[in-house]
């Protein structure tokens, strides 16, 4: 696992400012155990890992499976069925990510707040 620290100006313009290739999830002091936690916890839960979802997940390929062998072939979706689809998915997505933010700072896609502030 590769981990990148990143700082941002007052343009959210980011800087690099290391590169870890094994970063350390070991504690020294209290602060540095909530802090970690909290990271991992915050990630784990925008990231939506759960085994309900990974369930439903393999339910629906099972299904979708199902369907092909059924009809021998699988359904073509029209450029603009795909574009829905995508654009509902990324719907769902901001809602679950504005939802679930913890302790982050959602800074791209830029909201038109963010974009004010870079034209500044």
């Amino acid at each position: 696992m590769t981990r990148f620290d990143v700082m941002l100006d007052h343009k959210l313009k980011p800087w690099l400012i290391e590169v870890n290739h094994t970063p350390s999830f070991t504690t020294d002091t209290p602060f540095d155990r909530h802090i970690k936690k909290s990271v991992i916890r915050d990630t784990l839960n925008l990231m939506n890992i759960s085994i309900k979802n990974r369930i439903k997940i393999k339910n629906k390929q099972k299904m979708e499976i199902q369907q092909r062998m059924l009809t021998g072939k699988k359904i073509k979706m029209t450029p603009e069925e795909r574009k829905k689809l995508f654009e509902d998915a990324q719907k769902e997505r901001d809602v679950w990510e504005k939802a679930h933010l913890g302790g982050f700072t959602k800074i791209y896609p830029f909201d038109v707040h963010y974009e004010r502030i870079s034209q500044c």
